[in-house]
């Protein structure tokens, strides 16, 4: 062999390692791009679209599409393309299996039979497709790449494809069992988040029942107790007339009544039996309110002044707002007629308001109650002066179990189960605004007619 022969059959070698090394680099980029979309996503259309944008800078083409092969129904139907905004309509694989099988590289789509009337509407400006299928450890996919001009893909850019989409699948299957995994979890933690629901509502039960127990014990001792004081003022009054008589009788009496201050007495302990009777009073309103909230009826629906429903809500949560905010509840004189049943709507009143109380951290936190009557329905406003809602939070707080609250606090379930009793009754509950200046929620619910 001449020195020139074995110059040119060198050049002939390291064109061809050249070009080797130019498809590995390329093979390799593919990899590591689509390593880097698939390990980033979080949703298998993310991936897919990712994938996308990486084959379409390295290998150039028109079109890029993923279909999935359903086997149990036998259709073909594309999940992703490269054209956004398009739709498809699924194919039955028994008519493509000839095409789908295998990896094909299609020179003139034209040669194929019946391309036009099965694969036309996919890639209807493709002249050139490139197809081959992939399997991933939980579905059956078939990508096709496609171009305008004839003969698009040569042998080098296929092999480049099927290297790499082996590489796509094996990594796709790992991805599935990532998510699988996460699935899993999530729905362990969902079961437990459950769990303690159901815990927490057992125990609610439970303190309803505990606290109608209480209210009917109370009722007897309140009742006599209210009984003697009442009799103890009428008392009072003929001790205050006997006493009036008494002095004049003579001067002793007189100047005694004088130093022990006995008018004093006698109208100071007048008030002191109207306050404890008022006291009463209130002790025997917040009974009748427990025992109607632990009512074990929650199906029942009457027609209610929704100020009383309100009401009934504030007794039940006076206790815990009075050291923390101010609320301020503003009657509709209208007394807006509603059909609903008291314990569950009082519920919702509940939730709100208590959520407003635990956001606010500022000593003069206040919670402002209104009642808007219309001719159809009502409107009632829970608004508080707290930090505010943050907009990516604001979009979640109606899901369940969705809570900002630390572990055990909250069960992410207030807002969901109120939204869910409001709908009931055919009203609405939504946030109606949120800033650095405080929260309003809108309940709007119904109303009976007159």
């Amino acid at each position: 062999m001449t020195d020139v022969e074995t110059l040119h059959e060198t050049i002939q070698k390291l064109r061809y390692e050249n070009g080797q090394l130019q498809r590995f680099k390329q093979i390799n980029q593919l990899m590591l791009h689509s390593l880097d979309a698939i390990m980033t996503s979080t949703h298998r259309s993310e991936v897919f679209a990712r994938l996308f944008e990486v084959i379409g800078e390295i290998l150039p083409c028109d079109q890029i599409l993923i279909a999935h092969h359903n086997e149990e129904q036998s259709t073909v139907i594309p999940v992703c393309s490269s054209i956004e905004g398009k739709t498809f309509k699924p194919l039955r694989y028994t008519d493509l299996t000839n095409v789908f099988e295998e990896t094909m590289n299609v020179f003139n789509v034209a040669l194929i039979p019946g391309w036009k009337a099965h694969l036309g509407d996919w890639l209807p400006d493709a002249n050139s497709v490139l197809i081959h299928p992939i399997s991933t450890s939980q579905a059956k996919y078939i990508w096709l790449i496609s171009d305008k001009n004839i003969g698009a893909f040569s042998k080098q850019y296929e092999d480049i494809f099927v290297s790499f989409s082996a590489f796509v699948a094996n990594t796709l299957s790992h991805f599935e069992q990532r998510s699988l995994i996460r699935e899993r979890e999530t729905l362990l933690e969902e079961r437990d988040r459950i769990e303690k629901s159901m815990m927490h509502q057992d125990k609610m039960a439970a303190l309803g029942q505990l606290a109608a127990g209480v209210a009917h014990e109370l009722n007897n001792p309140l009742g006599f107790i209210n009984s003697n004081l009442s009799s103890l003022q009428d008392y009072i009054g003929d001790i205050s007339e006997f006493v009036s008589k008494a002095t004049e009788s003579s001067e002793a009496m007189k100047a005694l009544h004088k130093k022990m201050d006995i008018d004093y007495i006698l109208t100071d302990t007048d008030d002191l039996i109207d306050e404890s009777l008022q006291g009463i009073r209130r002790a025997s309103d917040i009974i009748a309110n427990l025992k109607s909230f632990s009512h074990p009826d929650e199906k029942t629906r009457v027609d209610l002044d929704l100020n009383a429903v309100i009401e009934l809500a504030l007794t039940i949560i006076k206790t815990q707002a009075k050291t923390v905010v101010d609320i301020d509840f503003t009657r509709c004189e209208e007394k807006p007629v509603i059909h609903v049943n008291a314990n569950q709507l009082a519920q919702v009143f509940i939730n709100i308001v208590t959520n407003a109380i635990q956001a606010i951290t500022d000593k003069a936190g206040r919670i402002a109650i209104t009642i808007q009557a219309g001719n159809n329905s009502v409107d009632c406003r829970i608004a508080d002066n707290g930090p505010g809602i943050p907009a990516a939070v604001a979009a979640k707080i109606f899901d369940p179990f969705f809570t900002t609250k630390t572990v055990g606090m909250g069960t992410g379930l207030g807002l969901s189960i109120s939204k869910a009793i409001v709908e009931k009754y055919g009203g609405e509950l939504h946030l109606e605004s949120s800033s650095a200046k405080g929260t309003c929620f809108l309940i709007r619910l119904p109303r009976v007619s007159k």
